[in-house]
């Protein structure tokens, strides 16, 4: 019962709720428990905890977090909990303590009676004590060897990064001196369809951009043209391939690629059949413009929550004629400082092929319970059933801003979260069918959206924060979902 406990606590911790997590671990009765497994996990929380305070509760709570931590490995050999209760004397004002703790560490790991860990994680707690002796030399060459020995433990490394810039910054150091063992960038892509039988000038140009980005994932659709092509020179360089498609991939093929040529179409579907994930977007409304921006906003808001994961860098490439005004995904992207390179043709063909569907794009927010009327917040759409409220709003930061208004209001009410292009004469029960399953399956008090279309977000309103909590089983099939975490970055 306890290690599944853990385990629950340890994900929502991760996802940034920290206050539920508190919660969740002291309801459990887990405060109460001496094992060192519960002692590490309330270190933890009492960190993240304290880190998020002021004053003298930051203090306090980091104090209680080294205590948890020093309990959790008692005469014990053990480096995880040791080097955490260092790290955390230091960013507590206890350099005296912190130096003390990570000398006593370095000489358990030359001695070889330590408990056993991985490699990597040998090798970066020894870096880290390093670092908390002020050698920073002697820490980078002990990380270096400890990536060599997991080089594609990509989201360990950022663990690591993320706490050693902490560190860093109290220490009054550069925080660059570790960005050279930063992972690869993730890439956005986006491209116009229009190419010239003979590639060279746009291989030329996207050769040198991606040489010197060096991605390490590249997130986009696989339009025939310059999505294909770019996502084909990334693959060749090791980038990892996550397809978001903004309708079913029959539909796609058929309208945006393989009216082009034969040759695009099977560039696709060795395409599809070699990446890593292909996210196609529910709906009814087929291929439209407003899909296709929809799928714009989840790829991009997939390639940051993808940066984020790895503590590294994101980018977006953008292809283009050099008369096209800048794409509002584009615009969205540069609203958020992010940085975009820039790849403008002299040769391409126009677009061709029939009008795409008409549709809008819609957020919609369900309960089974009574929704309240928030003062700017009002929906365009809104529908009483059986099955519980609707309501339809514009765009989704609206209608997720009403609900995160509603949980203040109702703290206990269960919503669910969905975001799509629908039809034009769509009904608004039928485009919240979805919506109202999900409210149904979420915890009291939070809000369960689909995924990954609620990670559009990260792009729109990077202050609202859901991670992706499985699937649930229902009525329309097995849905994937995200659950809102309270606690979130600006």
């Amino acid at each position: 019962m306890t290690l599944p406990a853990l385990a629950r606590i340890r994900q929502i911790a991760r996802a940034g709720d920290t206050l539920r997590a508190w919660r969740m671990f002291e309801e459990t009765g887990l405060g109460a428990s001496s094992a060192p497994d519960a002692l590490s996990l309330k270190g933890r929380l009492l960190k993240d905890r304290g880190l998020r305070s002021l004053g003298g509760d930051r203090a306090s709570l980091l104090e209680q977090a080294q205590e948890a931590y020093l309990q959790a490995a008692g005469g014990r050999p053990a480096t995880y909990p040791l080097i955490n209760a260092a790290t955390i004397a230091f960013l507590n004002d206890r350099p005296r303590e912190a130096r003390d703790i990570a000398g006593r560490i370095l000489d358990i790991l030359a001695s070889g009676a330590h408990e056993p860990e991985t490699r990597y994680w040998l090798g970066a707690t020894e870096a880290e004590a390093l670092l908390l002796l002020d050698d920073p030399q002697a820490s980078r060459e002990a990380l270096e060897r400890a990536m060599q020995a997991a080089p594609e433990a990509w989201e360990d490394h950022a663990v690591t990064l993320r706490q050693f810039r902490q560190i860093l910054e109290r220490l009054g150091r550069s925080p660059d001196l570790f960005d050279h063992l930063q992972p690869p960038p993730s890439l956005y892509f986006y491209g116009i369809i229009g190419l010239p039988d003979d590639e060279a000038e746009v291989r030329a140009k996207l050769e040198s951009v991606l040489d010197e980005i060096r991605p390490g994932a590249v997130f986009g659709a696989l339009a025939a043209g310059a999505d294909i092509l770019v996502a084909e020179m990334a693959l060749a360089r090791g980038a990892r391939l996550h397809v978001v498609l903004p309708t079913a991939i029959a539909r796609f093929r058929e309208i945006s690629v393989a009216q082009y040529d034969s040759q695009w179409g099977e560039r696709f579907d060795r395409l599809i059949e070699e990446a890593d994930v292909v996210e196609v977007l529910g709906g009814n409304a087929g291929l439209s413009e407003a899909a296709i921006l929809n799928g714009a906003r989840v790829a991009m808001g997939l390639a940051l929550r993808h940066a984020r994961s790895l503590a590294t860098r994101a980018l977006a490439l953008h292809v283009s004629r050099p008369t096209d005004d800048p794409a509002l995904a584009e615009t969205e992207w540069r609203a958020q400082d992010l940085p975009v390179c820039k790849v403008n043709l002299e040769n391409w063909l126009p677009a061709r092929g029939g009008a795409l569907d008409p549709a809008s794009n819609l957020a919609i927010v369900a309960s089974a319970e009574p929704l309240p009327a928030i003062a700017g917040h009002e929906p365009v759409a809104q529908v009483h059933g059986e099955g519980g409220e609707i309501l339809g709003f514009a765009d989704l930061v609206t209608a997720m801003s009403y609900a995160e208004a509603a949980l203040r209001l109702a703290p206990e009410v269960r919503l669910g979260l969905d975001s799509r292009a629908v039809a034009v004469e769509e009904a608004l029960e039928a485009s919240g069918e979805l919506a109202v399953l999900l409210a149904r399956a979420a915890p009291p008090g939070s809000i369960c959206a689909s995924w990954p279309q609620v990670a559009a977000l990260d792009i729109l309103a990077p202050r609202y924060r859901f991670e992706s909590a499985g699937e649930i089983v229902t009525s329309l099939g097995d849905v994937p979902i995200g659950l809102f975490c309270r606690l979130t970055a600006a």
